[in-house]
């Protein structure tokens, strides 16, 4: 069994191993969790993506094949070829100096897997099957993005400044948790849902004038 774990990477370094399409897929999808984070990538070749990436800065590409000792300072490592004889020795080196790898064609020796996941803002949604089921993975994770659409990242920021407003307006736990039980009511994410955000706006205050009241 897998522990669900969220890992902040800034100003962390994580070096994938490969320079193919999934290298390239691990390298945007930690630059989308993390922009910060130290990236190196070491392959002969890359993909045009990849090579683009290290000329505007956003990575490290070291042009060579991957040799014992190209790991040191690594907090998560991708061995990402498609030669498993090197994503061996990458693992190796990563158990030797302690770094959390993630071997794409043995998931026995890996120390965690990335799940689908959907991110709107902070709002970060994952899905797991264990490596037994990627597909249905990515399929539920298709659909939380329709249950789910962009209008939450909006709705989430505004949630964020309101949280330290109501800590003024409703001085009591009572009265605040009877608040954030009316801001997940199935209505007002409806509206959220169909970017309504004035309306859940207007909703949410009216119910804190209501609380307020009854208190």
């Amino acid at each position: 069994m897998l522990y669900p774990l969220n890992i902040d990477l800034t100003g962390r370094r994580v070096v994938v191993v490969g320079g193919g399409m999934v290298a390239e897929r691990k390298v945007h999808g930690i630059l989308a969790a993390d922009a910060t984070a130290n990236i190196l990538v070491i392959a002969p070749e890359a993909t045009a993506g990849l090579h683009a990436l290290a000329e505007a800065g956003r990575i490290t590409w070291r042009r060579e094949c991957y040799a014992y000792g190209m790991l040191c300072g690594a907090f998560l490592v991708y061995a990402a070829t498609d030669a498993r004889e090197v994503n061996a020795a990458a693992a190796a080196e990563a158990e030797v100096i302690g770094a959390l790898v993630n071997v794409i064609d043995d998931a026995a020796r890996s120390d965690f897997q990335v799940p689908a996941f959907m991110r709107r803002g902070d709002l970060l949604l994952t899905v797991s099957t264990g490596g037994d089921s990627p597909a249905l993975a990515r399929a539920i994770r298709m659909e939380l993005e329709q249950f789910y659409p962009p209008s939450f990242e909006m709705w989430l920021d505004y949630v964020a400044v309101l949280r330290a407003e109501m800590r003024e307006a409703l001085p009591t736990s009572r009265e605040r948790t009877a608040f954030w039980r009316t801001a997940v009511r199935d209505d007002i994410l409806s509206m959220v849902r169909d970017g309504e955000l004035e309306k859940a706006e207007a909703e949410l205050r009216h119910a804190a004038l209501n609380i307020r009241a009854q208190s």
